[in-house]
C-alpha cells in the first residue's frame, strides 16, 4: 500500500520494456513543468546511493498521460534486472548534491507472497 508521500507500481511489460508509465497524480509530486515546456528532467537515487537521471514528459491535451522516458528509465530497469510484476517505489527525498528527488526501491515478490527490496 502506498504510503501518504511514496509513490509506487507493479511494472507492466511496457514499463520494463520502453517506458514507465504513471498516473497523472504523479504530477503533483515531481518537479514543475515551466511553461509550454512538456517535460522535465529530474533524478533518482537507488538504496545503494547510485544517481539515475530520469525524464517526465506528459503530451498536450486535457489528459497529460505522464511517462517516464525510456532512456534513465531503461538503465534503471536493466541495472535491478526488473521484470514485469516487480514494484518500484519513489520516496521523496531531495538531495542538491546529485540533483534528485526521490530515493527509488524495486521490489519482487518472495515464494511466500511478501515484498523484499531487490
Amino acid at each position: 500500500m502506498e504510503g501518504a508521500h511514496e509513490l509506487e507500481k507493479e511494472l507492466t511489460e511496457t514499463d520494463v520494456g520502453s517506458k514507465l508509465v504513471v498516473k497523472a497524480r504523479w504530477l503533483d509530486k515531481m518537479p514543475p513543468f515551466v511553461g509550454d515546456c512538456r517535460e522535465v528532467q529530474f533524478g533518482v537515487l537507488d538504496d545503494k546511493g547510485f544517481h539515475f537521471p530520469l525524464c517526465c514528459s506528459i503530451r498536450n491535451g486535457r489528459y497529460p498521460k505522464p511517462v517516464i522516458q525510456a532512456e534513465g528509465w531503461l538503465k534503471f530497469v536493466n541495472y535491478k534486472g526488473l521484470k514485469v510484476g516487480d514494484k518500484i517505489i519513489f520516496h521523496p527525498q531531495v538531495d542538491y548534491f546529485r540533483e534528485s528527488i526521490f530515493q527509488v526501491r524495486a521490489q519482487r515478490k518472495n515464494i511466500h507472497g511478501h515484498w523484499i527490496d531487490i
